[in-house]
C-alpha cells in the first residue's frame, strides 16, 4: 500500500494490486471500464483528502473514497454500498486527471455533493423524487393561477394523449353518475383478460410479453379517490386468489410485483373502509395467508394503535376460525406456515388485549398439533418458567430430531443459550462437543473450542476430536447399546460423551454420531489453519496429494487459497504450487470473470517470488503464461496490470 506524508499525494502512489486488494478483481475490471467509458461525471476532493464523485450507472450514484493509513475504503449510494466499481472508477479518473496535470475542485464538508455521497442507498426512485420536488411546487403555483376553463382544456387535451389519465377521468365520470358497478365490472374484466393472457404466456418470451396491470391500478385508484374503499376489498381478495393459480409460472416474480402495487391501493382502502377494527384485522390476515410467494410489499397495518378491546375481538374471532380449520380441510390455515403465522397473530393479539393466561395453553396445544416447540419454549422463557421450558426443549428435540432436524437444532441452540447465560460452561461444552460429533464442520469446531476453553477442558476435547478425524475413533463415552433388530439399537444407559471430562446432557443417543471416512483431510487442514499450525497444514495437504483417487472427493472441500495464505511464510514453495494450480485452472475456463480471479493469484505469485529475490523466475513464468494464452485478448489486457506497479505510470487498454 502507498506511504503517506505531508508533501505527497498518496493516491498517486497506488498500485493495481492496491485496487484489487480493496475492491476485488471483478469490481476493479468493471471500474476500469466505467472510467474509460466516461461515466465519472463529477469529481471533487474534500478538505479531508477523500474523493467524492458522481458516477453514471443504471442511475446516478454518489461515492466517496478515502485512503487512510495506507488502506482504501469507499461508500456509495449504489446497492452494493461500499468498495464497489463506482469507487474504483472515481480513483482512476482522479489519477488520469493528475497525470495530465489537471486540478480537481475542492469541496467543503458542507457541500451538498459530499452529503449525497455519504447518504445510504435508497434506490433511484427516492433520488428522482427529491429532484422533482421544486418543479412540482412551481407547477402547482402555475396551475393555481389558471381559470377553471383553462384547467379543463389542459386535462381534456392531456387525457387524449395519455391513456392512463384518460381511463382515470372516465372512471371518475362514471362514479359521478353513480355507476360503481360499471367500474368494478371493468376491473374484473381487465383482471380476467390479464390473467388469461398470463396463463397462456410463452415463458421463453416472458420479458417481451409481460402483461401490464396499469389499467387495473387506475381503476382501483379511481374507486378509492371517489370515496368507495369498501368496493376494493373483494377485488383485493380476488387478486390474491387468482395470482395463486399462476404464481408458480411467474419465475421472475414480475407479475407478483405488479399485483403487489395493486394491493398497496387495497391496503389503503382497508384503512379507510367501514369495517370494524377486528374485521379489518381478519381481512389483512387472510390476504397475508394467501401470499404463499411473499409478493406483498411491507406495510405498517399491524403497528396501528388498536385498543385492547379491538385486539380481544380479533383474538376471539381468530380462535373460532382456527377451531373450524381443525375440522375442515383445505382452508387458508391448512399449510403449516399458514397455521403458525395465524397462531403467532393470535398470541400477539392476546398479549395486546391483556389476556395472558390463555397464551401458554394455546402454545402447548399447538406444539402437540404442529410440532412448534420453539414458540412454546420462547413463550415459557419470556414468562420466567425456565424449568418448564427446558422440559419442553428435551421433549421437542427427541420428537423432532429424526424428521425435523431444523426444529431440533433450534431447540438445542436455545438450551445452549440458557446454559451460557447461567455460565454453566461445562454443560455448554458438552452440548457443543456432542453436536460436533453428530455433524463435524469447521464452524462447529470453532464453537466447541471457544466454549471448551471457558470450561477449561479444551485440550482433552481437542485430542478426542483429532482421534476421531484421523482414524474414526469415537469418544469413549458413547452410550452402551444392545442390538435389537438390524440397524436399530436400544440404549442401556445414558452417558457423557467424554466421561470424567464432560457432564451428561441427556441428549446423547446411540447411532446419532456420524460415521466419517478417515482421515477427514478437509477438516484436518481447516483445523490446522485455524490453529495457525503451518507444519500440520502442509502435512495433511501432502497426505491428501499422496492419497490419489481414493480422496478425490476432498479436493473441492479443501480451501486451496486459504492453505497457501496460511503457509506462505514458512513454506513458500507449497503456496506457489497452489496459486499456480488455481490460476492456470481459472485461465483454462476462458471466461473474463475467471481471468479476473486468476490475476489475483498471479499477483500473489509475483509478490512472493519478488520478495524472495526471484524476480527473474517470475518474469519467466509470466512470459510463459502470456505466450501460452496469446490468443486470449481479454486475458492479456487484464494481465497488463500485473506488469505495472504504480497505476499512474502506465497506460490502460482494458475495454
Amino acid at each position: 500500500m502507498p506511504s503517506e506524508n505531508k508533501d505527497s499525494d498518496p493516491f498517486k502512489e497506488l498500485k493495481w494490486s492496491d485496487l484489487q486488494d480493496w475492491a476485488g478483481g471483478k469490481a476493479t475490471a468493471k471500474g476500469i471500464k466505467y472510467q474509460e467509458e466516461g461515466r465519472v461525471k463529477e469529481l471533487q476532493l474534500t478538505t479531508e483528502g477523500s474523493l467524492v464523485a458522481r458516477v453514471e450507472g443504471t442511475t446516478d450514484y454518489f461515492t466517496e473514497v478515502t485512503l487512510k493509513q495506507g488502506k482504501l475504503s469507499s461508500i456509495c449510494t449504489c446497492p452494493v454500498g461500499h468498495n464497489c466499481k463506482h469507487g474504483v472508477a472515481a480513483v482512476l479518473e482522479y489519477l488520469e486527471l493528475a497525470e495530465q496535470g489537471e486540478k480537481v475542485p475542492l469541496a467543503s464538508e458542507e457541500d451538498p455533493f459530499v452529503a449525497k455521497a455519504r447518504q445510504e442507498y435508497t434506490g433511484a426512485e427516492t433520488h428522482v423524487h427529491r429532484a422533482e420536488e421544486p418543479s412540482a411546487m412551481a407547477l402547482r403555483e402555475y396551475l393555481e393561477q389558471l381559470t377553471k376553463k383553462e384547467l379543463i382544456e389542459i386535462l381534456v387535451a392531456f387525457a387524449e394523449k395519455d391513456d392512463l389519465l384518460g381511463r382515470y377521468l372516465r372512471d371518475r365520470q362514471s362514479l359521478a353518475a353513480e355507476d360503481i358497478e360499471g367500474i368494478v365490472g371493468e376491473v374484473y374484466s381487465e383482471l380476467d383478460e390479464l390473467l388469461e393472457e398470463t396463463g397462456n404466456l410463452d415463458y421463453a418470451s416472458y420479458e417481451i410479453d409481460m402483461p401490464d396491470f396499469l389499467d387495473v391500478q387506475v381503476g382501483l385508484e379511481s374507486l378509492l379517490d371517489a370515496g368507495q374503499p369498501d368496493e376494493l376489498l373483494d377485488i383485493g381478495k380476488e387478486l390474491m386468489k387468482r395470482y395463486e393459480k399462476i404464481a408458480e409460472y411467474d419465475e421472475e416474480g414480475e407479475i407478483g410485483t405488479k399485483i403487489s402495487f395493486c394491493m398497496d391501493i387495497v391496503f389503503e382502502a382497508l384503512a379507510r373502509s367501514s369495517l370494524p377494527a377486528h374485521e379489518k384485522m381478519l381481512y389483512m390476515l387472510e390476504i397475508e395467508l394467501r401470499d404463499n410467494y411473499n409478493t406483498l410489499n411491507e406495510h405498517a397495518f399491524w403497528e396501528k394503535d388498536f385498543t385492547p378491546e379491538e385486539w380481544k375481538r380479533f383474538a376471539e374471532a381468530l380462535k373460532i376460525k382456527l377451531e373450524e380449520a381443525d375440522r375442515i380441510k383445505d382452508t387458508i390455515y391448512s399449510l403449516s406456515w399458514q397455521r403458525d403465522y395465524a397462531v403467532d397473530r393470535l398470541i400477539d393479539a392476546l398479549g395486546k388485549a391483556g389476556i395472558f393466561e390463555e397464551i401458554i395453553p394455546i402454545c402447548e396445544s399447538e406444539a402437540e398439533k404442529t410440532g412448534n416447540y420453539v414458540r412454546l419454549v420462547r413463550v415459557l422463557l419470556d414468562s420466567g418458567q425456565k424449568t418448564k421450558a427446558e422440559e419442553w426443549i428435551y421433549r421437542g428435540i427427541k420428537e423432532t430430531r429424526e424428521f425435523e432436524p431444523e426444529t431440533a437444532y433450534q431447540l438445542w441452540q436455545i438450551l445452549l443459550e440458557i446454559k451460557e447465560k447461567e455460565e454453566d460452561w461445562l454443560f455448554a461444552a458438552a452440548l457443543e462437543t456432542e453436536e460436533f460429533f453428530r455433524s463435524p464442520e469447521i464452524d462447529r469446531y470453532l464453537s466447541v473450542r471457544e466454549t471448551s476453553k471457558k470450561a477449561g477442558k479444551w485440550q482433552e476435547i481437542l485430542e478426542a476430536i483429532l482421534r476421531y478425524l484421523k482414524n474414526g475413533e469415537l469418544p469413549e463415552g458413547q452410550a452402551k447399546t444392545t442390538k435389537v433388530k438390524a440397524g436399530k439399537f436400544k440404549t442401556e444407559e445414558e452417558a457423557s460423551i467424554l466421561p470424567g471430562t464432560l457432564p451428561k446432557t441427556g441428549l446423547l443417543e446411540s447411532g446419532s454420531l456420524k460415521k466419517i471416512k478417515t482421515p477427514a483431510f478437509d477438516l484436518l487442514i481447516k483445523i490446522a489453519i485455524q490453529e495457525e499450525d503451518q507444519k500440520e497444514v502442509v502435512h495433511w495437504y501432502e497426505e491428501l496429494k499422496k492419497s490419489g483417487k481414493e480422496s478425490e472427493e476432498y479436493w473441492h472441500l479443501v480451501p486451496g487459497n486459504e492453505i497457501a495464505n496460511s503457509v506462505k511464510k514458512k513454506y513458500p514453495e507449497v503456496a506457489l504450487e497452489i496459486w499456480k494450480t488455481l490460476a492456470e485452472r481459472l485461465i483454462s475456463e476462458t471466461k473474463v470473470s475467471s481471468y479476473e480471479e486468476a490475476s489475483a493469484y498471479l499477483r500473489k505469485i509475483k509478490e512472493t517470488l519478488e520478495a524472495s529475490g526471484r524476480k527473474e523466475e517470475w518474469e519467466a513464468y509470466f512470459s510463459e503464461i502470456k505466450e501460452e494464452n496469446r490468443r486470449k485478448r481479454r486475458l492479456l489486457e487484464i494481465l497488463e496490470m500485473l506488469g505495472q506497479d504504480r497505476i499512474i505510470m502506465g497506460e490502460r487498454k482494458v475495454s
